[in-house]
């Protein structure tokens, strides 16, 4: 069996850890031209590090991330309405990890060029349509410098983002995602070490 999958970031690259361990073939296409680690710092809450865990990147995850060890919630001046512990601290089996998630995406990949060779995933190539039978998928893509090529495979997964071509194939009259007016803006700065180092806050939230 071969599975063909749209899109090479986080959810691309896990899914094709997955799919290799269950000895199944992967080929990946990724529209950017390279895989970057960009972004800015997430967190991982125990069933999603129990996953990766799983695959055997806990000391990956160890080395890139800090195991969250408490939450703090605070209004707009610093005082703390809510408190509570976090991963295993709080009895969970395994962590929370708080990590860049350009490190994630990197150590994901890593794992997926070590396992089944860099050859599986097709950069610069976009997949913008499919189309099955009974017998196979032919996902179709086009690369950027405006060839196009084809690959075939026995299924087909979107991972390709919140633009998924794969998805507006399946719903083409869905039309884009409708935004609820919220703006989010998230940047880093250089600190000191707060509290333990390993505690998480979220401050100015507005709290029912």
């Amino acid at each position: 069996m071969k599975a063909l999958i749209a899109g090479a970031g986080i959810g691309g690259l896990t899914t094709a850890l997955f799919l290799h361990e269950a000895g199944i073939e992967v080929e990946l296409f990724e529209r950017a031209d390279d895989i970057r680690e960009l972004g800015v710092g997430i967190n991982m809450l125990p069933h999603a590090v129990k996953a990766l865990a799983g695959l055997g990147l806990m000391p990956a995850l160890d080395a890139e991330g800090v195991r969250t060890r408490e939450l703090v919630y605070t209004n707009r001046f610093g005082q703390i309405v809510w408190q509570e512990l976090r991963g295993i601290d709080a009895g969970y089996e395994v962590p929370q990890i708080s990590i860049h998630r350009g490190r994630l995406l990197g150590l994901i990949h890593r794992a997926v060029v070590n396992r089944l060779g860099g050859d599986v995933i097709s950069t610069a190539s976009r997949v913008d349509a499919f189309e099955q039978n009974e017998g196979e998928v032919v996902a179709h893509f086009r690369r950027h410098d405006g060839s196009r090529g084809e690959a075939h495979g026995d299924l087909l997964i979107g991972a390709d983002g919140i633009h998924s071509a794969v998805r507006a194939v399946l719903y083409p009259e869905e039309g884009p995602p409708i935004w609820n007016g919220t703006m989010l803006w998230r940047g880093a700065t250089p600190w000191p070490v707060w509290r333990d180092g390993r505690t998480m806050a979220v401050a100015g939230a507005t709290f029912v």
